[in-house]
């Protein structure tokens, strides 16, 4: 094998990873992995920007919209995902392109996570029950009545980690506070090409307030209405979608649609704002590109990007 065998592609929302990495797939008979939180939930394309179907159709993609939003799916969940996707996408020849902007996906890829044990089917139903019967500050005494070291760690409105958090306990009796001190391991097999869109971030601002308006013009709302018919608990990870939130409260007339853009966009700028941070700080990339890679230097972006892949790969 050698030295080099994948990419991976990461950055802020509204970067430009998705172009890059169906640049990359195109010329290098590559396959897509997705590394976004959002994206893996079905029937939420518009509102989490995730590849449409003339994307999807130029290259395999795996990982995208194959968990239903009635579901948590937590980071061991993805990583099981996401070696199973690589070992495929090798078995057909082809160069495995890991593209997202969720920061403990790539930790996960690079490093592996600390073995948890599994957690059975009644016990996630119990959980989701006592999620239904308790608001946010009664799931988070709960947690700190079996594991306070981790209740201490997590906000109150951190319903996917408590909920996590719970499932351990109720599974080994053991806190999951004690099992996250072990060693990780599981990480993916190979040497990953490490990338870092890293655009400045007035242009990426910008950019993020086109995206929502056109969002909310080419059926964001229609998806939320769907999501909102299914009344799912808005504390699920899926509807924490960035941009969920204010659409809901349009439905509900609380704010109006122009209102609702705004509260988006904002949410959607401290997001990236948060993922600069958490890369910045925690991704040690190969190459670091300081622009979009669809501007008018694109082809030279990516033209660098594959001479420094296949001078590693070669």
């Amino acid at each position: 094998m050698p030295d080099t065998d994948m990419i991976f592609i990461a950055g802020p929302t509204a970067s430009g990873k998705s172009h890059l990495g169906l640049a990359l797939a195109a010329r290098l008979n590559g396959a897509i992995i997705n590394a976004d939180s959002m994206q893996v939930y079905a029937d939420m394309p518009i509102i989490t920007a995730a590849p449409n179907q003339a994307e999807m159709a130029s290259a395999p993609h795996h990982l995208f919209a194959h968990i239903d939003p009635s579901k948590p799916y937590s980071q061991a969940e993805w990583l099981d995902d996401a070696r199973q996707a690589v070992a495929t996408i090798r078995t057909d020849g082809q160069i495995p392109i890991l593209v997202g902007g969720t920061g403990f996906y790539f930790k996960a890829a690079l490093e592996g996570i600390v073995p948890m044990p599994d957690i059975p089917p009644d016990i996630k139903a119990q959980t989701r029950a006592m999620m239904r019967a308790h608001d946010n500050a009664g799931l988070h005494a709960k947690l700190a009545d079996v594991d306070p070291e981790l209740a201490n760690r997590l906000e109150t409105g951190d319903t996917q980690r408590i909920l996590r958090g719970l499932e351990i306990w109720l599974s080994s009796q053991i806190p999951l506070s004690q099992w996250q001190k072990g060693s990780p391991q599981g990480q993916i097999d190979g040497k990953p090409f490490t990338i870092y869109l890293k655009p400045p971030r007035d242009a990426l601002y910008d950019r993020i307030n086109c995206r929502f308006s056109r969002m909310f013009a080419a059926g964001a709302i229609a998806e939320v209405v769907a999501l909102a018919a299914r009344q799912l608990d808005e504390r699920l990870p899926a509807m924490k979608a960035v941009g969920v939130r204010p659409i809901l409260d349009m439905l509900r007339n609380e704010i109006d649609k122009e209102t609702a853009i705004t509260l988006a966009q904002r949410d959607s700028r401290r997001y990236a704002k948060r993922q600069y941070t958490w890369f910045d700080h925690q991704y040690h990339a190969d190459m670091t590109i300081s622009q979009f890679p669809d501007d008018e230097q694109g082809d030279q972006v990516i033209n660098l990007i594959l001479s420094n892949f296949q001078k590693e790969f070669d």
